[in-house]
C-alpha cells in the first residue's frame, strides 16, 4: 500500500487511539502520541509497532473478549556509529549545498 502523506504532514495524520471504544488506527501513517517509538517516518517497522500498540490500547479498553494481555515492545538500540557518521556527513553536505 502507498501512503499519501507528504513531508510536514505529521500533525494531520490520524491518531492511534480514537474516541470509539472498539476502534484504533494502525499503520506507519498514524500518530501514536505517548506511544511514539522510533522513527516518525513511513516504514514497515513503524507499521508493526503501531499494530502492537493499537492491540494494547484495545486490550486496555477491555474490548478483546476479555483478553487484556499486553504486547511488550523492545527498546530501541542506539544507532550504529557508521550510520551516525553518515547522518552527520549528509547534514554538513546539505548545509553547504543550501548556501549555494
Amino acid at each position: 500500500a502507498v501512503s499519501w502523506f507528504s513531508p510536514g504532514s505529521f500533525s494531520k495524520r490520524p491518531p492511534l487511539a480514537t474516541s470509539v471504544k472498539n476502534v484504533c488506527c494502525a499503520g506507519d501513517w498514524v500518530r501514536m502520541g505517548s506511544r511514539e517509538h522510533g522513527a516518525k517516518g513511513l516504514c514497515q517497522e513503524r507499521a508493526l509497532v503501531s499494530g502492537y500498540e493499537a492491540a494494547n490500547e484495545l486490550a486496555s479498553r477491555g474490548v478483546l473478549n476479555g483478553n487484556r494481555r499486553m504486547k511488550q515492545r523492545l527498546e530501541i538500540r542506539d544507532d550504529e556509529p557508521a550510520y551516525t557518521m553518515g547522518v552527520r556527513a549528509s547534514s554538513v553536505i546539505q548545509g553547504a549545498l543550501d548556501r549555494l
